[in-house]
């Protein structure tokens, strides 16, 4: 199964690719090749060693083909040929993998909605590494400005692997910004983001290992290293108790990174209990947090009933942001707001609303300080299936 696999994986990468990549190795084409339907590598280091790339892809055998010549530079540069292969098929691109690993993902099934969460955390991860390289704050109130927008964008979900569960995001290394010069390409974009990710998430886990949170606090916030966001979604991708997440990046080959970058990070379970005391260190105070609008759906009715027989308190909404973003808060509300969300329940009718969003303990949301709840009545809408519950 893994062969017919690497067999796909071969048929997509084109000989031009294939040389792109050789190029960037020092791989060099002979002089006087008497093939006109093959290139031929040499290399100054490997000689007499030789890389044979067929000059078409249009016939049966060519990914046979393809994988002899993986094969060679698996023995040459020592790597596996998985790694190989992935670079071979983009060698003008960046690679980062999140790898799930745990007793419940060795069953080889993932319930949807935690692969939608283990999603979600990997792309606000590298939301919030964007964020921070263009802006140096303690927390962003929205990762959804259009210059990550368009960064982003050209980032590509990657072909999962075999025997494991890996988020693989391609992140092509284009001219993004209009300027051709490398050093741009090396210290800005998507690369800059990725440079960043490997780093902080790094620092945070060494960290930890160390003992030295407190004095990692305390120095941080003065000038803080990357943001709240970021340190929250890392500890949104514990999906469960024995989880170990591991995150790694490949380097465009065309492109090689000018200064050292991490090129792994393992978060062991024992770890995101003290990742979420740093979080929680950095997320600003109540008062500094910014209002925003959200709309969504009410999930959950909770609260108490009055002495005049009026439900107040707490109702569950799961709201959708402005970014695209979905995720359940809690909110507090007074007899009059409680009635309308109980009507959206009952009608499934959105709700509009303006807050402050804060963490709570563990992965829990609320929103405070709400304004202009109201509900959305739109009878062209196709209502919700009714999936909550009362109590």
């Amino acid at each position: 199964m893994e062969r017919e696999v690497k067999r796909q994986t071969a048929k997509g990468i084109t000989p031009f690719n294939a040389c792109k990549y050789l190029k960037s190795k020092g791989w060099s084409l002979v002089e006087g090749n008497p093939r006109d339907d093959l290139y031929l590598f040499n290399h100054k280091k490997y000689r007499p060693k030789q890389i044979i790339i067929p000059k078409s892809n249009d016939y049966e055998l060519y990914p046979d083909d393809i994988l002899l010549a993986v094969s060679r530079l698996e023995e040459i540069e020592q790597r596996d040929s998985t790694t190989i292969l992935s670079q071979l098929l983009n060698p003008d691109a960046d690679i980062l993998r999140y790898r799930i690993q745990s007793p419940q993902a060795a069953k080889g099934t993932l319930s949807l909605s935690v692969a939608d969460r283990f999603i979600k955390s990997v792309i606000s991860s590298l939301k919030a590494s964007v964020c921070d390289v263009y802006s140096k704050q303690l927390q962003h109130a929205t990762m959804g400005n259009k210059r990550v927008a368009r960064l982003l964008e050209r980032a590509q979900f990657g072909q999962t692997e075999v025997g494991s569960f890996v988020v693989k995001i391609v992140a092509p290394l284009d001219n993004l910004d209009g300027v051709g010069d490398s050093a741009e390409m090396n210290d800005g974009g998507i690369r800059a983001g990725i440079v960043h990710l490997m780093t902080s998430a790094s620092s945070i886990v060494d960290t930890v290992e160390k003992g030295n949170i407190n004095t990692f606090v305390r120095s941080g916030l003065k000038k803080p290293p990357f943001s709240t966001n970021l340190v929250h979604s890392l500890v949104d991708m514990q999906l469960w108790e024995d989880a170990t997440v591991e995150i790694s990046s490949e380097w465009a080959p065309l492109l090689p990174v000018e200064k050292p970058v991490p090129s792994k990070v393992v978060i062991a379970p024992e770890y995101f209990a003290d990742i979420e005391r740093i979080a929680f260190a950095f997320t600003p105070p109540q008062e500094e947090c910014r209002s925003d609008f959200y709309i969504g759906f009410v999930s959950e009715l909770c609260g108490e009933t009055d002495e005049q027989g009026a439900k107040f308190g707490e109702v569950m909404i799961q709201v959708t942001t402005k970014e695209g973003d979905t995720f359940p808060v809690s909110v507090n509300l007074p007899a009059q707001q409680h009635a309308t969300a109980i009507r959206c329940y009952e009608n499934n009718y959105p709700v509009t609303f303006s807050g402050k969003l804060i963490r709570k303990g563990g992965r829990r949301r609320e929103v405070i300080d709400i304004s202009h709840f109201n509900v959305c009545e739109d009878e062209t809408a196709t209502p919700k299936k009714q999936t909550g519950k009362t109590r």
